[in-house]
Order: structure tokens, then sequence, then C-alpha cells
């Protein structure tokens, strides 16, 4: 004959209450883990952003010192003036106003040698 296990936990005093002890250790165990898990995760995010914080102040200060171009803007805008000052120190005209000032550009097209341009 086969013995039978009573799971639902309808037990003595005694085995409830360690029940309900290690239970209550195993939640404060996770939540501990849980906090130190979070309070690690929290030091890597600010360590990295005070690590980008000191490479960007020091290419900021390294292009503010020797007077180059910071930022992709910055670099554009100085090699366009160093771009005109060629092209004007060589004769080369340099237009920088709008088509408007020629009149709109009614036809484009390709010929046998080369592309012209119809007003």
């Amino acid at each position: 004959m086969s013995q039978t296990y009573n799971i639902t936990g309808s037990g003595s005093f005694l085995s409830n209450l360690v029940r309900g002890l290690f239970i209550a250790a195993a939640t404060i165990g996770g939540l501990f883990l849980f906090a130190a898990s979070a309070a690690f995760a929290f030091f890597v995010v600010a360590g990295l952003v005070v690590l980008g914080l000191v490479v960007f102040a020091f290419f900021w200060t390294r292009a503010k010192l020797f007077g180059r171009p910071f930022g992709p803007k910055a670099h554009f805008e100085a090699a366009r003036k160093e771009m005109e000052a060629k092209m004007k120190a060589s004769g080369t005209p340099f237009r920088t106003g709008s088509l408007d000032d020629e009149g709109p550009v009614i036809d484009a097209h390709r010929t046998p040698d080369g592309w012209t341009v119809d007003d």
C-alpha cells in the first residue's frame, strides 16, 4: 500500500513557523540581491557618464587651446572656409549666391558632348 503526503501545508504549528521564516528569509535575500545588482548597475552607468564627460572635456579643451575646430559642424565650416580661401587664391570664381540670380533652370539633358542646360 502506498502512502500519500499532504503538501498543502496543514502541518503542525512549528512546521508552519519554520516555513514562514524560510519564506521571509528568502524574500529578504532576494530583495538584497536585487538592491545590490541595481546599485552595481547604477555605478556602472554613472562611471560611463563620468568617463564620457572627461573625454568630452579633454577634446573640447584641446580644441580651444590649439585653435582647432571641435565637432562635425565646426570641422565642416573650417574645411569650407579653407576651400574658399584656396579657390580665391587660385583665381577660380566661387559663387556663393543662389541660382535665382541667373534665372530658373528649365531643362537639363545629356548630349554626346556632355550635359547641357536650356533656360
